[in-house]
């Protein structure tokens, strides 16, 4: 029940923020998010003061890099003429690029864990992992739900 109740706080908290703030739906996924993360890994007041702001900024680098990175990389991409257009020379550049920032997407959640042994059991990280691939799935579900949804209208 007391999971149940702390859950509740966090989502209608994070939801107030998000609502008052208006900053549209990456802030309501991320208030989602965290309201499932935190009932799926069932953290303590004290695990979660300490395991948010660890894991926040994660997330913020974690964005920075596949999404902005990745961006950066389309566009380098439509400058040159699109795919078919690539040099085999430019071709191998956005390869080594690509490499470099999936290395550093798994040097980040390399150290996401290191930072949350501290925090939390390596049990709880490994529900972490989890969690997190479910939430993926569950929001790829939902969206392809409302999709088929909007296109029997």
């Amino acid at each position: 029940m007391q999971k149940l109740i702390y859950t509740l706080l966090v989502f209608f908290i994070t939801l107030n923020i998000v609502v008052a703030q208006h900053h549209g739906k990456r802030e309501r996924l991320k208030a989602y998010k965290t309201a499932y993360l935190t009932d799926q890994l069932d953290l303590s007041s004290k695990e979660a003061e300490k395991f948010w702001p660890i894991y926040n900024a994660y997330e913020k680098e974690y964005f920075q890099l596949k999404v902005n990175k990745m961006s950066e990389m389309r566009n380098i991409m439509k400058k040159q003429g699109g795919f078919e257009a690539l040099s085999e020379d430019k071709a191998n550049q956005l390869l080594i690029k690509i490499s470099k920032n999936e290395q550093a997407i798994l040097d980040a959640k390399k150290t996401l864990y290191k930072k949350l042994k501290n925090v939390i059991p390596a049990k709880k990280i490994l529900l972490l992992n989890k969690a997190e691939h479910d939430f993926n799935r569950k929001l790829l579900s939902d969206y392809r739900k409302r999709k088929q949804m909007n296109s029997t209208k």
